[in-house]
């Protein structure tokens, strides 16, 4: 009995020796997960329709494939007809931190443009100030695409076709790059160009992919917009003239941007 009890005795010592092993070469347990990144809380921000009054529209709703432009027109959340002269055009999002001011009417910080666009016309209750600080931080990450037919100071690279080099003289020639100012060819103030008021300024980079025009969506590609720019050049005072050969480059370079 008594040596039965010795080794009854030993096997509860053994158990605690073993288990501390056991402990011992257990795996840490991780820290709480990490907090999410204000690029990617906004990112789901941009997605999120609870940020619309009817919980049915996101900032993607208009914004697609993160921060492109659906192509539409729009008076409020309504799509209509291009051209309709209280319509806005949908503008492209990328490279959107470098081109303030913001709206179509201009003169707007991005965060005010933003919270606009929620409670005015999303119909959404106004964003938290960590909803919208999120939601810039994800508009700021939106950088314009590398582009092998550009140049740092938006010219023409080598790369560019030999239409796309001659149409960035005549870029030059026509002074687009007055109001539309490489690199980001934009402009920090509004500008009057007889469309029916003062507008911001859009830049020109992804043009090729953007269509409707101007911001009322009132031009459907590049080819019906360039007379009406040209036209507007001669109210100026302009002598400048433009063969269709130019007028040709121009187009190749505006769609290489």
């Amino acid at each position: 009995m008594k040596a039965i009890r010795g080794r009854a005795l030993v096997v509860p010592a053994v158990v605690l020796a073993c288990g501390a092993l056991l402990l011992a070469a257990a795996p840490k347990r991780k820290d709480q997960a990490q907090p999410m990144s204000p690029v990617k809380a906004g990112l789901l921000l941009f997605n999120d329709t609870a940020l619309s009054g009817s919980g049915k529209y996101a900032c993607a709703t208009c914004h697609p494939r993160g921060g492109h432009t659906d192509n539409k027109t729009y008076v409020g959340l309504d799509v209509v007809k291009d051209g309709t002269p209280e319509g806005r055009s949908v503008p492209l999002l990328y490279g959107v931190k470098d081109t303030a001011p913001y709206s179509w009417a201009g003169g707007k910080t991005l965060e005010e443009n933003v919270k606009g666009i929620i409670m005015n016309r999303m119909k959404g209750k106004e964003p938290t100030k960590e909803q919208l600080a999120n939601l810039i931080a994800y508009l700021d990450s939106l950088e314009f695409w590398q582009n092998p037919n550009l140049n740092p100071d938006g010219s023409a690279a080598d790369a560019a076709p030999a239409a796309a080099k001659r149409g960035y003289q005549v870029f030059l020639k026509a002074s687009c790059n007055a109001c539309h100012v490489p690199p980001t060819f934009a402009k920090a103030e509004n500008e009057d160009i007889g469309s029916g008021g003062s507008f911001n300024v859009p830049s020109l980079r992804g043009l090729a992919t953007t269509a409707p025009y101007f911001h009322d969506g009132r031009y459907p590609s590049l080819r019906a917009l360039i007379p009406a720019k040209l036209k507007y050049l001669e109210g100026l005072g302009s002598t400048e003239t433009f063969n269709d050969a130019e007028i040709e480059d121009l187009l190749v370079y505006l769609n290489t941007l």
